[in-house]
């Protein structure tokens, strides 16, 4: 059934400020009229659209959009352009042909024609208890995973970690944000999306101590991935991936482990997959001698995922579930790099290149006044994050914002790491590995995608399936 009007505020709230002093802080600039903005076209969007807005498994990416560029101070006027964008291209929210209930919860899985069915009932979870008591049953519990239905098992942690990661998105930034209604619309997103192997995350996972001994470093188990030649010349699916090599891939992420039960130890594998899947994008995309060659679609989903853990530890009780989360998207994160041709990584070449910190455009004209000196660059540009959110908050690309967000959060919490902080890690040229990766990043990012406010004309994602002509060789 349908929320009421009453239910329908209840699950869009405005939306909440950081949950920790880990988790995303919101930037000023948001108003009365910029938040009511928002949450109105947050609760029209869950109302009137269907979480894919084609039939092919694109995803409806109104929510993110929104909320970022709300959270990176977007005005009105931008929030209003936003949903005009949107709004053209979704996919209208229609009844589904039976409601999905406890009783008939695993009949339909997969379907998308459910979409709204699994809405519903999500929604009327999320109204009467605690969100992280939902999540924790409906996601990752060994009944939500395992239990078997007519043949089938509902591995729901699989599913939300389908689709390149959307549906994690989803429930990350619904628990980010204290929204309920996303919560429920991530929920129902993993609820239709298909799975293949099961190979990634097989039963003996979730059986794992919440207690272990400190395994091997990320780096490290990346750095033999690199070297191992059963990937040679590998591009593939993400279905080809897993039926190909899912074993060797989870055998070799079962030798990362995380005590769930120690919050220092936990906040260091998520600085840990952080660095690690910026990397894997970023100086997976620099090539020696040519600089940033690729920006590439699906990797850079890795990165704006990654930013949802904090949130996910934040709400998440039980030990045994961070651990869990953590350990399966570590693999999944290695089965997709693995997928894009497991690119090198020249750590050596990209940090000692210089950040690039220049903008095209009308340069402003210091006065005699000004620190340190009206010749220097850094009167001009005294911090370049504030030119890169500046660009990002105008550019089009709903995933620009996404990235530049989650890039800007890791150089508050990580950009003062000193070279040498992962020295010991097996990864060729891990010593140079410092807190510059993210700005380094997010500046190469603005460049590929086009400075637009600035003049440069937009960009696409390299290898974007929504711009067959933005393929990369």
């Amino acid at each position: 059934m349908a929320p009421s009007r009453t239910q329908l505020a209840a699950l869009w709230p405005n939306p909440g400020p950081s949950l920790t002093a880990d988790t995303p802080a919101l930037w000023p600039g948001s108003t009365p009229t910029s938040t009511a903005a928002a949450r109105g076209y947050l609760q029209q969007d869950f109302e009137q659209h269907h979480g894919f807005y084609n039939y092919r498994g694109f995803h409806n990416h109104t929510p993110f959009h929104i909320l970022v560029e709300w959270a990176l101070g977007g005005t009105k006027e931008h929030l209003e352009a936003i949903w005009n964008q949107h709004v053209a291209l979704e996919r209208p929210a229609y009844q589904t042909p039976a409601p999905i209930t406890a009783q008939t919860f695993s009949n339909h899985l997969g379907d998308e024609e459910y979409y709204q069915g699994y809405l519903y009932f999500f929604s009327d979870l999320v109204l009467k208890r605690p969100v992280h008591a939902v999540v924790e049953e409906w996601i990752f519990s060994s009944k939500a995973n395992f239990e078997s239905y007519n043949g089938r098992q509902p591995e729901m942690l699989n599913r939300l970690l389908a689709g390149i990661l959307h549906p994690m998105l989803y429930l990350g930034y619904g628990l980010e944000f204290s929204l309920p209604g996303l919560v429920a619309e991530g929920l129902a997103q993993a609820a239709v999306h298909k799975v293949g192997s099961s190979a990634l995350l097989p039963k003996s996972m979730f059986n794992m101590s919440t207690t272990c001994q400190p395994g091997t470093h990320a780096f490290s188990i990346v750095s033999r991935i690199i070297r191992d030649r059963r990937f040679n010349n590998f591009v593939g699916s993400f279905d080809d991936v897993q039926s190909k090599h899912g074993d060797v891939i989870q055998r070799y992420a079962a030798e990362w482990t995380v005590d769930g039960t120690n919050p220092k130890e936990v906040a260091k594998k998520v600085r840990e997959l952080s660095f690690l899947n910026v990397m894997i994008y970023a100086v997976g995309g620099w090539r020696d001698g040519e600089g940033f060659h690729n920006a590439e679609f699906t990797l850079m989903h890795l990165v704006t995922s990654s930013l949802t853990l904090t949130s996910y530890m934040a709400v998440l009780t039980s030990p045994m579930t961070k651990s869990l989360l953590l350990r399966a998207y570590f693999t999944r994160s290695l089965a997709y790099y693995i997928s894009r041709g497991r690119p090198n990584l020249p750590v050596r070449s990209f940090f000692s290149s210089p950040i690039l910190t220049e903008f095209p455009g009308p340069r402003p004209y210091p006065s005699e006044s000004v620190y340190p000196e009206p010749t220097s660059p850094f009167a001009l540009t005294p911090n370049v994050w504030l030119q890169i959110i500046q660009s990002a908050l105008v550019h089009p690309d709903d995933h620009l914002s996404k990235v530049q967000r989650t890039l800007a959060h890791y150089g508050r919490l990580y950009g003062n790491i000193p070279p040498g902080e992962f020295k010991d890690t097996e990864l060729e040229g891990s010593e140079f590995i410092d807190g510059t990766l993210f700005v380094r990043t997010a500046a190469l990012t603005m460049e590929w995608m086009g400075r637009i406010r600035e003049g440069e004309p937009a960009r696409y994602w390299g290898d974007d399936p929504n711009y067959p002509e933005s393929e990369i060789s």
